[in-house]
């Protein structure tokens, strides 16, 4: 019986949601490797330590910080010529056999090649990316509707043999992030409604007037709201509040802080998600919680039944009352006796 190859799997995108949706992937190529698991190349700004501290097939992230998103106004600290180097002798040091690529680009084919990988397999979107791959089959790039994150994932673990088909992404979560977030939400009333307020770009947030307003419509209904989102949301979890009517303000519970497992433990504790195109909506599915993306300028993902779309022109486009519409479609407590007719 062959020897299973020492495994080290790139993830290229920035989110934290675009990581989640790799994590079925992730599996199945551990299932392929030494030892049943992988190391994974990330960048910084998927949060990849935390997304992935409770999945027993990973062994080590290794982060590759090169040209962060804008928004984060730094220079990554492998930018330079000779940090790429560096990074090449990292990855030499570790005497990985195999590389999986999830990307287009290039690049990482080349740092594979020089870092003695002898398998390296990539999506071979184009033939400067193949000169440095060498495990076909190669893959096209996604044409459909849609965002092409997760199709192009699943159409290159599928080519290679990992899986059979689409495989929907379920995150593992840490026991004791599980334990705290089922004690810090058991008096807060039930349906619980998690609001997605973070985004990567303003044109992608619904804004704080109408979080407040869908907050204080269910919270009327009788339900309580967890607004979820990293510290930079503190802010704008405050204006929310301060804009729900004070009667209602206690069934609002705010949850601004860094970890990406605390944040999906509390998702566990609510029925519902709804709010901006963020990695809180990719996080919920992944955690068995319907989620409703509100999408006014980014094509919606549609590769989970449990992620589900409302569409505008524009975010102003989308209001309160097609929200509150939409989560009675899918089932949620929102009509005016609270059966959700």
């Amino acid at each position: 019986m062959p020897t299973l190859p020492r495994t080290v799997v790139v993830h290229h995108r920035s989110g934290i949601g675009d990581l989640i949706w790799h994590i079925p992937y992730l599996r199945a190529i551990a299932a392929t490797s030494a030892g049943g698991r992988v190391s994974v190349i990330a960048r910084p700004s998927c949060r990849a330590p935390e997304v992935l501290a409770a999945e027993a097939c990973v062994d080590e992230v290794i982060e590759y910080d090169r040209k962060p998103r804008k928004s984060e106004g730094r220079v990554g600290r492998h930018d330079s010529l000779g940090a790429q180097f560096g990074f090449v002798r990292e990855l030499r040091r570790r005497r990985f056999e195999r590389i999986v690529i999830f990307s287009g680009r290039a690049r990482y084919g080349a740092l594979a090649l020089a870092a003695g990988i002898r398998q390296r397999v990539g999506f071979g979107f184009s033939w400067a990316e193949r000169l440095f791959l060498n495990t076909p089959p190669y893959i096209r790039p996604h044409a459909g509707p849609g965002n092409w994150v997760f199709p192009e994932a699943t159409a290159l673990s599928v080519a290679q043999g990992f899986v059979a088909g689409p495989v929907s992404p379920r995150m593992a979560v840490l026991p004791a992030a599980l334990a705290d977030a089922e004690r810090d939400l058991a008096a807060w009333p039930a349906p619980r409604y998690a609001f997605s307020i973070g985004t990567s770009e303003a044109r992608k947030n619904w804004g704080v007037d109408n979080f407040a307003a869908l907050a204080a419509a269910l919270a009327q209904q009788g339900g309580s709201v967890v607004l979820l989102g990293g510290p930079a949301e503190g802010p704008a979890a405050e204006a929310i509040v301060a804009a729900v009517p004070e009667a209602l303000r206690g069934r609002v519970y705010v949850s601004a802080q860094a970890s990406v497992q605390r944040s999906a433990a509390l998702l566990r504790q609510c029925r519902y998600c709804v709010g901006n195109d963020t990695g809180v909506l990719n996080m919920a599915v992944a955690n068995e919680v319907p989620a409703l993306g509100l999408f006014g300028v980014t094509p919606p993902m549609a590769a989970d039944p449990l992620l589900h779309a409302l569409v505008g022109d524009g975010m102003a486009s989308i209001s309160v009352a097609a929200v509150l519409e939409r989560l009675g479609e899918l089932g949620a407590p929102v009509g005016p006796d609270g059966s959700g007719r």
